[in-house]
């Protein structure tokens, strides 16, 4: 190097411009991401940063939000400049990736990663309570569930992964055998769609 400066590698750096700033957006599979800016950008092209990252052509159905200082979830206004909007209303600089125009039919849906992310969204609302379902719809959602994200169901494979997975809302109190008896049901809700 000129000058005989050494430089040490890293993985992290800070942005110490007065022109940039770091958001963090937590993403509907629960991770997180950062993403910098410059502090004129709009919330419309962090949300295009984000589905570029994931891959999503389809953005229109999609949105950012943030909690507010009273703790409210608010929408991210995406012709507005994100920082000055994150200053004056949010908590701290931390956005969620979200489903925020619903279809009525999901064939309209033209990219898996859109559907993806649909289903990301709904499978966080059922088992956070937002969306409420009868106990049939949630055995019926949950065997869903776990096929999609574990394939279709193998005879020699054991069905004790279920009892650690979480299949059903947060506010459905069960005591263990009454689990144990949905559990099955829920691994032969996923036998019946091989």
């Amino acid at each position: 190097m000129p000058f005989g400066l050494k430089l040490r590698r890293t993985r992290r750096y800070n942005v110490l411009s007065k022109n940039c700033f770091v958001t963090r957006i937590r993403l509907l599979d629960s991770s997180v991401i950062e993403c910098t800016l410059s502090v004129e950008s709009t919330g419309q092209e962090c949300l295009e940063a984000v589905a570029q990252r994931l891959e999503l052509r389809e953005t229109h159905y999609f949105g950012l939000w943030f909690l507010s200082k009273s703790q409210q979830a608010r929408w991210v206004e995406l012709e507005k400049p994100l920082k000055k909007h994150l200053d004056k209303f949010a908590n701290e600089p931390l956005l969620f990736f979200g489903v925020m125009f619903y279809v009525p039919n999901v064939s309209w849906l033209q990219q898996e990663a859109t559907r993806y992310q649909y289903y990301l969204q709904v499978k966080k609302d059922v088992l956070e309570g937002r969306l409420r379902c009868s106990l049939e719809q949630v055995i019926r959602l949950a065997g869903l569930a776990v096929q999609a994200d574990f394939g279709d169901y193998n005879q020699f494979d054991s069905q004790d992964f279920l009892r650690e997975y979480v299949l059903f809302p947060m506010d459905l109190a069960l005591e263990e055998a009454v689990l144990e008896e949905l559990t099955q049901k829920v691994a032969q809700e996923r036998k019946a769609h091989r």
